[in-house]
């Protein structure tokens, strides 16, 4: 990226986000887990979305799912292990959704975790920051 060239982009509150670009959001002892719009226009368009059944167990660093981009595909593993609860089958027939509307109506996954801290997860500031460290 150019240094003159500026990127915009959105980051939500009331979420963690990890270094991967993924967004958690907690809510009863589960967390809704989606895509940030930072990594959905640094990769370009997304064309697929491949996400696991729900039931399934992950265990931390296992793969959560997949999605493939305009430049190429990214897997996202796990912070947590836990159970997959429900996945959003939405992404997978519209997967534009990630790109229109990453934190209401493209998340990815319900996930139930085991033992759940956000200790290696950052705050929006902290994401932010980190973006600008990863950007310069």
């Amino acid at each position: 990226m150019d240094s003159d060239e500026i990127q915009e982009f959105r980051v939500a509150h009331k979420r963690r986000y990890s270094k991967n670009h993924l967004w958690y959001q907690e809510k009863d002892d589960r967390i809704t887990i989606g895509v940030t719009d930072f990594i959905s226009q640094e990769k370009g368009e997304v064309l697929r979305v491949v996400l696991p059944h729900a039931g399934n167990e992950v265990y931390v660093d296992e793969e959560l799912f997949s999605i493939d981009f305009e430049e190429g595909t990214l897997v996202f593993r796990s912070y947590f292990s836990g159970e997959i609860i429900e996945v959003n089958g939405e992404v997978e027939i519209n997967p534009e959704l990630i790109d229109d509307s990453p934190y209401e109506h493209g998340w990815c996954m319900i996930f139930e975790p085991h033992n759940m801290s956000f200790e290696d997860l950052m705050d929006p500031d902290e994401y932010i920051e980190y973006l600008q460290e990863v950007l310069i």
